[in-house]
């Protein structure tokens, strides 16, 4: 399996330490059973076709400093991307976006550390989970309007959406 890993993060907000966190993905995606592992920040990000999925990686820079126009470009390749996709953190958001949903700044301000999620499906991604589990998690934005298309499977007191699928489209 060819995997790329499209980094979402800022460019410019890419020193060594989140290079190493991008890198550390890659190396788990490979030892999980991907052939090849592809790294490419999303304004550059050419021809998918070849990939037998893509993970949409996490950012930590807030998205209004983001080139919009290589985030538009990025949502026409994903909603025509017609293999699995995996959506981390905001990557995960940019997927709820690209389907019709909605972001805004996180209620309560920046979240940031261990929480507890409660597990509503787990029948899907987070299949062999029980009730709750405890993640990391770092965000400033949230999904604050989800497409019906998509489901939440995990939700916290600080967020009610924290995972989501869409089986159809094969989007976790």
């Amino acid at each position: 399996m060819r995997v790329v890993v499209v980094e979402t993060e800022h460019p410019p907000a890419v020193g060594a330490s989140l290079a190493r966190e991008y890198a550390a993905l890659a190396d788990r995606l490979f030892v999980a059973g991907a052939r090849a592992v592809e790294r490419v920040k999303y304004p550059s990000l050419g021809d998918v076709d070849r990939a037998d999925a893509l993970v949409l990686g996490g950012s930590y820079a807030p998205w209004s400093v983001h080139d919009e126009l290589a985030l538009a470009r990025l949502g026409t390749m994903v909603l025509q991307y017609d293999r699995p996709v995996l959506g981390i953190c905001a990557g995960m958001q940019l997927l709820a976006q690209f389907a019709g949903g909605r972001l805004a700044r996180a209620s309560g301000g920046p979240v940031v550390g261990f929480t507890e999620i409660e597990v509503l499906h787990r029948d899907d991604l987070l299949a062999g989970l029980g009730d709750r589990a405890v993640v990391y998690q770092h965000h400033t934005d949230e999904v604050v309007e989800l497409p019906p298309a998509l489901r939440v499977l995990a939700r916290s007191s600080a967020c009610a959406v924290e995972v989501i699928a869409d089986p159809v489209r094969r989007w976790w």
